[in-house]
């Protein structure tokens, strides 16, 4: 099928993902022995004629090398993470009775630190997701205002992290947040924790 300059030039500009940019180089590929701004279009960046400054659409082969690199990273990326990490703790089905025993001692579990700017730390998302629903399975609603500043200055970044938590789950029921405390204590992974001394 022979396809006239505009057509393949048009389809070059149009073409936004690899598989009809690809097509679109395979019927423009008549542009490489026609000298100027079309087989530039094709090639490499080329200069709009009514001002000096590079044209928005960069040629057609260097998206296609700049989309084929960014689906390879994404694709090693994909590899690399795995299936999240599991829980050697998880199971089939948690009893609510439990809550109370384990309220006691998601505190005192060896949590990582995480650092913030100023000096201030915190600890791992997963330990903010029990702190809100036992705060919730214990005193419903959060009422107060969100913390702003820390004792000894700066951002309270603990403050923060505890009343966003808390806030998020506002209208959640007793059981409820009890049921989803119980579960989060056993389903989190070991790597929000120095040691796992959980079970």
């Amino acid at each position: 099928m022979t396809v006239d300059t505009a057509t393949a030039v048009a389809s070059l500009q149009s073409a936004n993902d690899i598989n009809t940019l690809k097509s679109a180089i395979e019927q423009a590929l008549f542009l490489d022995a026609t000298p100027g701004d079309d087989r530039q279009k094709l090639r490499g960046k080329h200069r709009d004629d009514d001002d000096d400054d590079v044209c928005s659409s960069v040629a057609a082969r260097t998206r296609l090398r700049k989309l084929l690199g960014e689906e390879s990273a994404a694709a090693a990326a994909a590899a690399a993470s795995g299936p999240p990490e599991k829980s050697p703790w998880a199971k089939d089905s948690y009893d609510v009775a439990e809550f109370e025993s384990l309220a006691d001692t998601y505190e005192k579990l060896n949590w990582r630190i995480i650092s913030k700017p100023g000096g201030a730390t915190v600890k791992p998302p997963e330990y903010y997701t029990l702190y809100a629903h036992h705060k919730q399975a214990t005193e419903g609603d959060n009422s107060g205002e969100r913390p702003m500043w820390a004792e000894k200055g700066g951002i309270d970044f603990e403050g923060r992290e505890k009343w966003d938590a808390w806030e998020a789950l506002k209208g959640m029921d007793t059981t409820a947040a009890k049921e989803a405390f119980v579960k989060a204590y056993y389903e989190f992974p070991a790597k929000a924790l120095y040691k796992d001394t959980r079970g």
